[in-house]
């Protein structure tokens, strides 16, 4: 009933945006990249994706975006961005042998249409359907800008000041003809900025898929901005809550329960200043997320996460933080049931202290060097299923960036980390532990 409504809602804000469209030429505009990059990795387990003594990996990767941006009018604009990938969510195609045509497919990454208006209400108003990049608050609970997802949404901004904004997106999709088995997200937010370079917002999520009875909501409040022109902050804090049943659905036949309900426990928090001093802008960040203390009880307290699914490479996953432990390893995070998989779970269970720095070196030269300390928040959950003691000193990661200006729109750059693993991972079933490295460059041309 909720999707019915929703597109209710959204036809009636399309057709009462009253505005008077003139004709006019229609303005296209093309884009687009191309860029190879060669991939290193070394002691990262294929079969669990710890950081085991398992010899290394090597090979190069191209991929190509092409874009068309289409403003039809003031009011009416059209967005489509195709991408290279050798199978869904790669982003890129894998080097092969020689005299063969390049063993890629294009994908849209975007293809959306947006319309606004002043009709409701007086004041604009919007609305943008199709596939499309999704992100709330700070990117810390749900960030969908890597490969995106298909959403409706409808905006208004009743002051200069103040946005608005309701949207429905769809989190997985199960047999068509069943919609029981869909995971449909729903999402209210707004922002208000407090001047020209502050700005604060609270976004709430529900998410629905009733075949496991499965009913979660997100609470987020969020907060970016510049103070006296050289000092950088932003900050997210959220609240999870709800509950799903994962016997079959059975606890909610309407008669007696075989099992109660498994409750949402979470919460999450990141902060992060930086301060300029040219050529330098010095960082601090921290982040903690929610973990269990009991595998075995009717509470999920491992903070979840919506972001880029198990089945997308590492080359082609986004940096939320490290660029190996968050991206290319198994993380601390347990219990999952938004976010399936091991990997780029964002903070979930993880708690991390980050210093880095930022160096202009030349016009055309850019540096950056980060170190990170991290650790599991809980272990409760972890000594349950292992049946022993387990540390939560997940280990350490120095990573480091760099980008060199060829010439206008062609760039090289440089990406290399180091990670290592802590006895967290002994304790959780890897092997023999080995210091992960990992290593990405090429070059860029934009068009």
């Amino acid at each position: 009933m909720k999707k019915f409504i929703l597109i209710a809602l959204s036809v009636f804000l399309l057709m009462s945006f009253a505005t008077l469209v003139f004709a006019e030429e229609p303005q296209i505009k093309l884009g687009g990249s191309i860029a190879v990059k060669g991939w290193y990795f070394d002691n990262v387990a294929v079969s669990d994706y710890s950081p085991e003594k398992t010899g290394s990996a090597a090979y190069y990767k191209g991929s190509a975006v092409l874009t068309v941006d289409a403003k039809i009018s003031d009011n009416l604009k059209g967005y489509m961005e195709l991408e290279t990938g050798d199978k869904n969510y790669s982003g890129s195609y894998t080097w092969g042998t020689q005299d063969v045509k390049a063993d890629a497919s294009l994908w849209f990454r975007q293809l959306w249409i947006q319309y606004t208006g002043s009709g409701l209400l007086g004041v604009p108003s919007g609305l943008k359907v199709g596939h499309q990049l999704l992100t709330l608050g700070e990117k810390q609970f749900l960030n969908l800008e890597r490969f995106g997802t298909d959403a409706i949404l409808v905006f208004t901004e009743p002051t200069k000041e103040l946005f608005l904004a309701a949207l429905t997106a769809k989190g997985s999709e199960g047999v068509k003809e069943d919609n029981t088995d869909d995971l449909d997200i729903y999402v209210l937010l707004g922002t208000y900025k407090l001047d020209k370079n502050n700005t604060i917002g609270v976004n709430y999520t529900y998410a629905n898929l009733p075949e496991a009875d499965l009913k979660f909501s997100n609470l987020g409040f969020h907060a970016n901005g510049l103070l006296a022109g050289a000092l950088t902050y932003a900050a997210e804090l959220d609240f999870q809550f709800g509950s799903f049943c994962d016997d079959g659905g059975l606890c909610t036949l309407g008669t007696e329960s075989v099992t109660d309900k498994t409750k949402y426990k979470g919460w999450g928090l990141m902060a992060k200043a930086g301060y300029k001093l040219d050529p330098v802008n010095l960082r601090a960040s921290f982040g903690m997320g929610s973990g269990d203390s009991d595998y075995n009880d009717d509470k999920i307290g491992d903070f979840q996460t919506v972001m880029s699914p198990e089945v997308v490479s590492p080359t082609s996953r986004p940096v939320h933080y490290t660029q190996i432990y968050e991206r290319t390893i198994r993380t601390a995070a347990l219990e999952r049931t938004l976010g399936a998989g091991s990997r780029s779970t964002g903070i979930a269970n993880t708690t991390y202290y980050n210093l880095g720095l930022d160096l202009a070196a030349t016009k055309d030269l850019t540096l950056a060097l980060d170190g990170f300390i991290l650790r599991a928040t809980k272990n409760g959950a972890w000594e349950d299923e292992m049946g022993h003691s387990v540390s939560k000193n997940v280990g350490t990661e120095v990573d480091f960036k760099g980008t060199y200006k060829i010439t206008k729109n062609l760039s090289y750059y440089l990406e290399a980390g180091i990670f290592s693993p802590g006895s967290f991972y002994e304790d959780t079933g890897t092997v023999d532990e080995g210091t992960v490295t990992q290593v990405m460059h090429g070059v860029s041309l934009t068009f």
